[in-house]
């Protein structure tokens, strides 16, 4: 007997059916064993049969049928005959479309009004728009759903065509009279001669004869070539030119073409032959630019020169550049194919496989860069002869401005060129003649003076000092107020080297001068004070100086706190009338002068600009500059007067350093002077014995 596979054993005696010390073979667990493998049985697949009624589905067909031809022969209207319908009218037709739909809609209207039987002598069709009442009516009606199943096929038999009434009784009335129409009359009862004039005018005005194909061949030929180059325009659409002429004038037409398309429509159409024009125009005129330029050299495959030309890369050489754009002059832009050919056929690059080698993508991005160049270089030569035209105040002819050849524009440059170096050498030899006419002087008045005399005397005048001299003089010592003559003096020679002598000049400080001490003034030893009487010799800035001086003294005599504004809140009023403080500032050096309302503008915005552009627009200069100026020109009034009010601000913050500035350098020089002077007092006072210096012994 064959065995199951549930009687499987293992070597050592152990059945597949013990676990965990329990047999599952024995009888008792048959159960299990069937409810086990219950679980796994899918059980026998069934197929259940459809069955499908075909008389039945024939019926429900039939009645649908039925109620479809029911409700379409309810549902048609009379329509025009097909002669007197307009035909579909397009947008770029150009028809006025508005007022045809008008006219037709009261023909249609009249067409209704007829008799029957002149609309069907017409030749007027019934369209599928539904009647209202018609509708209604057909709702009300029983459908054929209702009626009993024999009779379906009992109307059939006796009325094939759907019609309730007697075959015999509408065959009669099919065969019976015609009312017969004339055509040639019908539009006109239909429409009044007014109105069938105007039909034939709207009619006339469009264009039916112009497909889509044609249309948008008008189109992309209109970019590509220009829209008043009718002749290649025509050669694309495959029409005469004067029909292109006459399609394009009512085109362009903004009180006919325009209102005959959609607002979009039209735009778009436009913006796209606007944008091919201006790339013909941007192609003209590079041509023209190269053209100018090669016509300005005898011969430009060798003497042809760049200006404005990048020759950072290192690519191409000056000689290759050279070719490629006689070459473009030569076969036109857009032909880089040629080039390319008359490249591999030129003996000068016969060994240059690089240029040999470049693909025609490359050959042309060379060319147009070289094109534009040349265009640029043109418009600055026209420029300049412009504007050195209206110098010398003559005219240009109109029309195309005649530049001159190249070699005389070279000889030009060098004449100027000259020129400068000859007007330089002119300064320059009357200045040594004159240095050696002083020499002489100097000379001269050595032999004729007696005695000894110190050498700034003979580069001093012995002279009285000039009226103006004396004023300088005067507020120079109004401005100083140190205790010593020689500090004066010193000043005085410093802005005004060689214009007097030092004894002079400290004669003339005595004459319009005093030294004292003004308690009033906050002095603590005596200073030099310009004489009442010779106060008018003072400009407007000393005077001013000299105010804000004395407020400065009176405010530390009431005891304000600080020697050099130190400990105050210095500032002054902003933009809105904010109090914006003045940055600090020691004294020591000179204070940045005030700036006007544009350099604060740059200077507060380059920052800004400069991190919107590359690295190498950012070394460009010029062109930083040029970003700031058309930002500065682009501000309104009420920008513009806010950095106004900036620099009135920065004029106020100018005038606090400068004061501090003078008053510490003041300040310095007094407590100079009065160091020397202590010094000077000092050495005075020591006693002498025997011609040395006395040593106090060293007491016990």
């Amino acid at each position: 007997q064959k065995g199951d596979m549930l009687d499987f054993k293992l070597d050592g005696g152990l059945s597949a059916q013990t676990f965990e010390g329990v047999d599952y073979s024995e009888a008792k667990n048959s159960q299990f064993t069937e409810e086990l493998l219950g679980i796994m049985d899918m059980g026998k697949r069934e197929r259940r049969s459809v069955k499908y009624n075909e008389n039945q589905l024939y019926m429900q067909q039939m009645k649908q049928q039925g109620r479809s031809q029911q409700k379409k022969k309810a549902k048609k209207e009379v329509k025009l005959p097909k002669m007197l319908r307009l035909p579909q009218l397009e947008d770029w037709q150009m028809f006025d479309r508005n007022a045809l739909y008008a006219l037709q809609e009261v023909e249609e209207e009249a067409f209704r009004a007829l008799p029957e039987e002149v609309q069907i002598a017409a030749g007027g069709t019934k369209s599928s728009k539904a009647n209202p009442e018609t509708k209604k009516s057909e709702e009300e009606q029983p459908s054929n759903d209702d009626a009993p199943k024999d009779d379906v096929p009992k109307n059939k038999e006796e009325n094939p065509t759907g019609d309730s009434s007697n075959p015999e009784t509408a065959k009669e009335e099919t065969e019976g009279p015609k009312t017969e129409i004339n055509l040639d009359i019908l539009p006109s009862m239909l429409l009044s001669e007014e109105q069938l004039a105007e039909k034939a005018r709207l009619l006339a005005e469009g264009f039916a004869d112009w497909s889509r194909h044609h249309y948008n061949a008008f189109v992309k030929a209109s970019g590509k070539y220009g829209r008043l180059n009718y002749t290649k325009i025509a050669n694309d659409v495959g029409k005469p030119v004067s029909a292109v002429r006459t399609y394009s004038e009512a085109f362009w037409d903004e009180n006919f073409g325009k209102k005959r398309f959609a607002p979009n429509d039209y735009d778009r159409v436009v913006k796209l032959i606007e944008k091919g024009e201006k790339k013909i125009d941007d192609i003209k005129g590079i041509q023209r630019g190269t053209r100018v330029l090669i016509s300005l050299f005898e011969n430009p495959w060798v003497e042809l020169q760049f200006t404005h030309v990048n020759m950072k890369d290192k690519k191409f050489t000056a000689d290759e550049d050279r070719f490629l754009l006689c070459w473009a002059h030569k076969y036109g832009y857009g032909q880089w194919e040629a080039i390319k050919f008359a490249i591999r056929r030129s003996s000068h690059f016969r060994f240059n496989y690089f240029l040999k080698s470049l693909p025609i993508e490359a050959i042309g991005r060379r060319c147009e860069q070289l094109m534009r160049a040349a265009e640029k270089e043109v418009e600055a030569m026209e420029k300049q002869l412009i504007e050195e035209a209206e110098e010398e105040g003559r005219e240009l002819p109109s029309g195309e401005i005649k530049l001159p050849m190249f070699k005389e524009l070279q000889a030009k440059k060098r004449a100027e060129a000259e020129k400068r170096f000859l007007e330089e050498r002119a300064v320059l030899e009357k200045n040594v003649s004159d240095i050696e006419k002083q020499i002489q002087q100097i000379q001269r008045a050595l032999r004729d003076e007696d005695g000894v005399q110190t050498i700034d005397s003979f580069f001093r005048s012995n002279t009285d000092l000039s009226e103006n001299m004396i004023a300088e003089l005067a507020n120079v010592i109004a401005r100083a107020r140190s205790p010593s003559m020689a500090v004066i003096s010193d000043e005085f020679l410093s802005k005004f080297p060689g214009k007097g002598s030092k004894k002079a000049i400290c004669s003339k400080i005595e004459s319009i001068g005093v030294k004292e001490k003004r308690a009033d003034e906050g002095d603590t030893a005596p200073l030099w004070y310009l004489r009442s009487e010779n106060t008018h010799m003072l400009t407007k800035e000393t005077k001013s100086y000299l105010e804000r001086l004395d407020d400065k003294g009176k405010k530390r005599k009431a005891g304000d706190s600080g020697d050099d504004g130190e400990g105050k809140a210095a500032g002054a009023a902003g933009p809105g009338g904010e109090f914006v403080e003045f940055p600090e500032y020691d004294g020591e050096e000179e204070p940045n002068e005030n700036k006007k309302a544009f350099t604060l503008f740059c200077k507060r915005t380059r920052r800004e600009v400069k991190n919107s552009l590359s690295g190498a627009e950012r070394k460009n200069k010029d062109h930083v500059n040029g970003i700031l100026k058309d930002r500065w020109y682009a501000l309104t009034e009420d920008e513009k007067h806010v950095w106004k009010e900036w620099e009135v601000w920065d004029a106020k913050r100018y005038e606090h350093q400068w004061d501090i500035y003078e008053e510490k350098r003041n300040r310095k020089t007094a407590k100079k002077a009065k160091n020397e002077a202590s010094v000077e007092k000092g050495l005075s006072s020591i006693p002498k014995k025997k011609g040395a210096f006395s040593i106090p012994k060293k007491k016990k």
